[in-house]
């Protein structure tokens, strides 16, 4: 009996086996702000996003088993910055500070959404640091045209993940935690004077949230230096894990037992932004406080 299986080429090899998609990673994510009880406007500014690449085939002629499955490739990129410099001097650095960090990410010729490959883990912690100086020097390059803009500054921490891979770009004392398996992690340092005497083992950790300089800013963005650094990590997500960036209007006054409380206490994440803003007003609200959380699912 002569028979032709469409599955086999003229040729007789068959053709390649679509890669099958790896498991969905599904990031929910919510944020908030507050102006506070004491400050009569917000020098913070927050920024949530995703970057996406997709392919839809929207008509085709060719063999169903010969089109690849298709998968969106996502990022999320999330940022908080925390002006300083006074009315709207802060307000205009924190704003200045995301929106030039956006308009980089827009104008780059790439995005990394890919990252099997170890040169394009190195390749985007370069580009990280290039974008670092670049939005330094555009902050300091404005308030140096403006007197009323002299000595603005902001803090910068951003957090972008794909996948599960996580990277942390930080600047200042806004902060990241991790909470993970029931324990909450700050993944960033504070860069102020008191943290330095903490580490150099002048003062004790204990010591620092009480200390006169535990506001003074050793790193920021607006610095006059080219040789200004962001602090750069790079980890591993899991199924469960939630992610807090917030800025010192709620770590000045919420203590890290009752930050991992909320999150490990609301599995919404906008419930969660509400307590953590709530809690930093009921506690004084001295300060502008922002936050933003984020859950990691993986179906």
């Amino acid at each position: 009996m002569n028979f032709h299986d469409p599955a086999v080429s003229e040729t007789g090899d068959f053709p390649p086996v679509p890669r099958v998609p790896g498991p969905r990673i599904l990031v929910s994510s919510a944020a908030g702000t507050d102006v506070g009880r004491v400050r009569k406007n917000n020098e913070d500014h927050f920024l949530v996003s995703r970057l996406r690449r997709v392919v839809e085939v929207e008509s085709t002629n060719l063999d169903p088993f010969l089109i690849p499955p298709m998968h969106e490739e996502v990022g999320h990129l999330f940022a908080i910055a925390d002006g300083m410099g006074g009315m709207a001097s802060g307000e205009e650095a924190s704003r200045l500070a995301i929106s030039s960090g956006l308009e980089l990410v827009r104008e780059s010729a790439r995005w990394h959404l890919d990252f099997s490959d170890p040169a394009e883990i190195d390749d985007l912690m370069t580009t990280c640091r290039r974008y670092i100086r670049q939005i330094n020097r555009r902050v300091y390059e404005h308030a140096s045209t403006n007197a009323a803009m002299e000595g603005m500054g902001t803090t910068l921490t951003v957090a972008y993940s794909v996948g599960l891979r996580l990277f942390v770009i930080h600047v200042g004392d806004s902060r990241i935690y991790l909470a993970h398996g029931g324990y909450l992690q700050q993944l960033t340092r504070d860069h102020t004077v008191a943290q330095d005497l903490a580490t150099t083992g002048k003062i004790t950790q204990a010591e620092v949230k009480s200390h006169r300089m535990r506001n003074v800013l050793t790193n920021y963005i607006g610095s006059p230096s080219d040789g200004i650094e962001a602090e750069l990590h790079r980890l591993d997500l899991a199924d469960g894990d939630r992610l807090l960036l917030c800025s010192d209007g709620l770590t000045d006054l919420v203590d890290d037992a009752r930050i991992s409380s909320i999150l490990a206490g609301e599995s919404a994440p906008q419930a969660a932004c509400d307590r953590l803003i709530d809690s930093a007003l009921r506690a004084g609200g001295r300060d502008n406080v922002t936050v933003i959380v984020a859950h990691y699912r993986v179906e």
